[in-house]
């Protein structure tokens, strides 16, 4: 499968200013070089919908706007369809869409969108039946259909994230690079538009990248990449990310009497983090399963239920970015 993106070492850095904290020394700032990316590389085939995962600056928003051809890097290389989209912006921005949330938004303020999309239309040069034909389908995968006509401003945050989401892809591009695109959207919108990426990957072979700290958007994508400090940390599936990552899963036992005797004896399975009324709820590693005192669970007349949950992604995340500062920690010492 083809390659639509391609990021090779790639280095960013800016220059940022520390005022003092004297009287005077305002007027005499400190300036340095922060680190945005430190040598980050990673590809992304088409059809593929990327997760871009990491706390506030840790280079997602860079990455972001390398890709678009906002920025250039400062070494390494960013090829979009094989082109550098700095040098080629033009040739690379036909193919593809940028939605930046709320922050920098397409639609016109105190217009429609309807009047926005008609803009892209002309920009786009996209003719009347494909364009017709494209936001009827869009304006119902996204329910919009009292709402495109209504002015911008008078829209909810939810409703006007679609329409941008429809702004940036009028033009069926190839690739759509969303940074933060669900952040503050209500529940309903933020399921219309999650639906609406899968049915336009499945349907279009759409490719799609995001920067997101939703975790419903997290559980959507074939793939995530966690950044810290400009560092690529992991590059991987949301299984690869348990394997590294999860270290406990949730056993409760039920049983039926002799509870004390029960729990002394189960205990051994990890750790006690609730005991009442003839339930316990342990903390165990995941592959205790495995274990022959686990075994012994079925075999017991006295437990009368059990029941073993994973953690959640939200959970495994956690676990990941704990670890990530406790590694942090250690090579500054």
């Amino acid at each position: 499968m083809e390659n639509i993106i391609e990021v090779k070492d790639v280095k960013k850095k800016f220059k940022t200013y520390e005022s003092g904290s004297g009287t005077f020394e305002f007027f005499h700032r400190k300036t340095f070089w922060k680190n945005a990316l430190n040598g980050v590389s990673f590809e992304v085939k088409k059809g593929e919908i990327v997760a871009l995962l990491g706390r506030n600056g840790s280079g997602k928003s860079t990455i972001i706007k390398l890709l678009s051809g906002i920025l250039h890097p400062d070494s390494g290389s960013v090829r979009i369809f094989g082109l550098d989209p700095w040098e080629e912006r033009i040739n690379v921005v036909k193919d593809i869409g940028v939605v930046f949330g709320s922050t920098h938004p397409q639609l016109f303020w105190n217009l429609p969108p309807i009047d926005t999309f008609k803009y892209i239309k002309e920009l786009y040069e996209i003719n009347d039946k494909n364009y017709n034909k494209r936001l009827k389908e869009l304006i119902k995968m996204l329910n919009l259909e009292e709402v495109y006509k209504r002015q911008t401003r008078q829209l909810s945050l939810g409703e006007r994230m679609k329409c941008e989401i429809v702004a940036a892809i009028l033009h069926m591009p190839k690739l759509v690079i969303m940074d933060e695109p669900t952040v503050g959207v209500d529940l309903p919108s933020r399921i219309s538009i999650t639906k609406a990426i899968l049915n336009l990957r499945n349907k279009l072979g759409m490719t799609f990248v995001m920067t997101t700290h939703v975790v419903d958007d997290i559980t959507k994508a074939d793939r995530i990449i966690i950044l810290d400090h400009g560092i690529k940390l992991f590059d991987g599936t949301q299984e690869q990310l348990k394997d590294k990552y999860e270290k406990i899963a949730i056993l409760d036992l039920y049983f039926t009497k002799n509870f004390n005797v029960l729990k002394k004896k189960y205990s051994k399975l990890g750790k006690v983090i609730e005991s009442k009324n003839e339930h316990i709820k342990i903390e165990v590693k995941p592959d205790t399963i495995k274990s022959s005192a686990f075994m012994e669970i079925f075999n017991d007349k006295f437990v009368e239920d059990y029941r073993l949950s994973e953690p959640r992604l939200s959970s495994i995340l956690e676990m990941a970015y704990k670890e990530i500062d406790k590694n942090s920690k250690k090579n500054k010492q």
